[in-house]
C-alpha cells in the first residue's frame, strides 16, 4: 500500500509538470526526492526480502523427502 501511494504521489506531481514543488534544486532533490524516496526504498527493500524468504521456503518445501523405514 505504501508503494502504491508513493507512485501516485510522484506520478500526479510529474503529470502536473512539477508545479506544486519548489523549483530550487536543493529543495527538489533534497526534500522532494530524497526524503520521500526513503518511503519508496524501505518498503521496496522489505518487499524484496520477503520475496527472497518466500522463495527460500518454497525451495525447501519442494525438495524431495527421503522416507525413513
Amino acid at each position: 500500500g505504501q508503494l502504491y501511494g508513493d507512485v501516485l504521489y510522484f506520478a500526479t506531481e510529474a503529470r502536473a509538470g512539477w508545479t506544486h514543488s519548489d523549483p530550487r534544486p536543493f529543495y527538489f532533490w533534497g526534500y522532494f526526492v530524497g526524503l520521500n524516496g526513503v518511503w519508496v526504498l524501505v518498503p521496496g527493500l522489505l518487499l524484496l526480502d520477503a520475496c527472497h524468504q518466500l522463495a527460500t521456503a518454497q525451495r525447501g518445501h519442494d525438495r524431495p523427502r527421503h522416507k525413513a523405514h
